[in-house]
């Protein structure tokens, strides 16, 4: 189960709990992105195809897969996305990867 982290907003400084989704790898195992504790969200004032995915790899078979980039929207009207943590090599995402924008 994906582990609850704290998000504070950069305008009105409210907290909240964010828990990341989780999703299936093509092996079947589950896959959550890594929020990074502490980042700093960044204001998303215009949804890009290339920043609305991040690259996560499994822990169990080591698959890269693109998925969608952690985002929560404040109350205060801001959407925030939420820094992953960096994966330790730069592989691209597995050609034919059902999770691969095309």
């Amino acid at each position: 189960m994906a582990e609850s982290v704290p998000v504070r907003c950069p305008s009105c400084r409210r907290e909240h709990s964010y828990t990341p989704n989780t999703y299936p790898c093509a092996c079947g195992s589950p896959l959550t992105p890594r929020i990074l504790r502490g980042g700093s969200p960044v204001r998303v004032e215009h949804h890009t195809w290339e920043d609305t995915w991040v690259t996560v790899r499994c822990d169990a078979c080591g698959r890269r897969s693109q998925w969608p980039r952690p985002e929560l929207g404040c109350p205060c009207g801001l959407l925030l996305r939420l820094p992953v943590a960096p994966l330790t090599s730069a592989s691209p995402a597995v050609p034919g990867s059902p999770a691969e924008p095309p």
